[in-house]
């Protein structure tokens, strides 16, 4: 839920001018260029333009998670879910300096379920393991993701035993 505290913490890393403003309304029709997201993120983590410009590589968020899954790569913190899934604690965004993480920032990390041709279900088997450990009951039994459930966390990754499954 977007509230007064989630603007505050977005306008903090964005100046809105009052030419932009005016283009804004009388914009052409033209969409805005969204940069895409090259990295996987912690949760809680700013639009990607925006953290990889304010993330100084501090290593803060590392320390803090307490299930070591993020690292730094070119002085930017990344998320690797391979051994324990993301609990979304928020300890990351808690100890961020610069606010590039922040807890009132989604709390999803944006990373989705992709399913390889070594799944069970996809080999018409039964094994509901992915659907029954997700937290958010987000993967159908078509292996249909719910977006607007999913928050990335990786837990049907870690629980898949064949590892057929990767976040993208």
């Amino acid at each position: 839920m977007k509230n007064e505290a989630y603007y505050q913490a977005y306008l903090s890393h964005n100046q809105i001018s009052r030419r932009g403003l005016f283009r804004s309304l009388f914009a052409t029709g033209e969409s805005a260029v969204v940069s895409e997201k090259h990295l996987p993120r912690p949760p809680f983590a700013a639009r990607e333009d925006l953290f990889s410009s304010i993330c100084n590589g501090c290593g803060e968020c590392v320390v803090a998670c307490p299930n070591g899954l993020i690292q730094l790569t070119q002085q930017q913190a990344i998320l690797e879910i391979d051994y324990a899934p993301c609990d979304l604690c928020g300890k990351c965004a808690e100890v961020c300096p610069t606010n590039a993480l922040h807890p009132n920032f989604p709390a999803d990390t944006l990373l989705r379920p992709q399913f390889s041709s070594a799944c069970l279900i996809l080999q018409n088997q039964t094994c509901p393991d992915c659907q029954t450990a997700c937290p958010q009951q987000a993967i159908s039994s078509t292996l249909e993701i719910d977006n607007e459930r999913c928050n990335g966390c990786g837990e049907c990754k870690i629980t898949c035993f064949i590892g057929a499954i990767t976040l993208k």
